[in-house]
């Protein structure tokens, strides 16, 4: 395929990137398949080559793409080889074809996987007074904007604040460090925060009732949160479909 040349509303570097990295996430660009060289893939973009390579450096590094001595440079398989740092733009890109639902659904699956295991971590190591402070404080803060009818951006960000003093409650950086990427999903996909901020108030209920627990985290109360989570989840999911048929 052939790319045309960048626009200047980024670094021409990032621009570069940004146009690879969607061929090959799209499919575009197959695992396996050759890039042009350098000197007309940088003349097909309108830069100079040292421009091309910061990008295609940064693309290597993401697993997207490898170095073959001989071959230039091949597109790699980026299930395999690559990183979670992908799950945003795969989930734009859903967006962008209407086929949200299925990938919103497996990361919401994905982050129930990851508050499982952040619950029994409190469970084994219950979390401090500080700690419990802080996320009553987040939430707090996430209630005050609903309440003054913030918008998705808004919630979503309180909301994403009252998850990040939750996980730090836990003491695992493991734990934070995996949900990063379902994180920035959340962040930059509008679609996907519409649908779990439509009723906002529910959500602050939600976190009310896990501050509760967190004050005496209990083994035997794991499965009703869990199935509380997994409820709010499939109505997400639902509403995100029936946006969906009604296009």
């Amino acid at each position: 395929m052939t790319f045309a040349p960048i626009a200047p509303r980024e670094p021409a570097h990032q621009a570069c990137e940004h146009a690879l990295r969607r061929a090959i996430l799209r499919g575009e660009l197959v695992a396996g398949e050759r890039l042009p060289p350098e000197r007309e893939l940088a003349a097909q973009f309108g830069v100079s080559r040292l421009t091309l390579r910061a990008a295609l450096a940064t693309l290597d590094a993401a697993g997207l793409i490898s170095v073959r001595h001989g071959s230039g440079y091949v597109v790699r398989d980026f299930v395999r080889d690559g990183g979670p740092d992908l799950l945003p733009g795969l989930a734009e890109l859903a967006s962008e074809r209407g086929d949200l639902p299925p990938v919103a659904a497996d990361l919401l699956r994905v982050r129930r996987h990851l508050a499982h295991a952040a619950l029994e971590r409190m469970v084994e190591d219950p979390p401090t007074t500080a700690a419990v402070k802080a996320v009553t404080a987040a939430i707090e803060v996430m209630a005050a904007r609903v309440e003054a009818g913030a918008g998705d951006d808004e919630l979503a960000r309180a909301d994403l604040d009252v998850l990040a003093a939750v996980l730090d409650a836990t003491r695992s950086p493991v734990l934070r460090l995996c949900v990063n990427p379902v994180i920035a999903v959340v962040s930059r996909n509008a679609a996907l925060r519409s649908a779990l901020y439509r009723e906002p108030a529910s959500n602050v209920t939600g976190w009310r009732l896990l501050v509760a627990w967190m004050q005496r985290p209990r083994a035997a109360e794991l499965p009703r949160i869990l199935d509380l989570l997994a409820a709010r989840d499939a109505a997400t999911i639902d509403q995100l479909s029936k946006r969906r048929r009604s296009r």
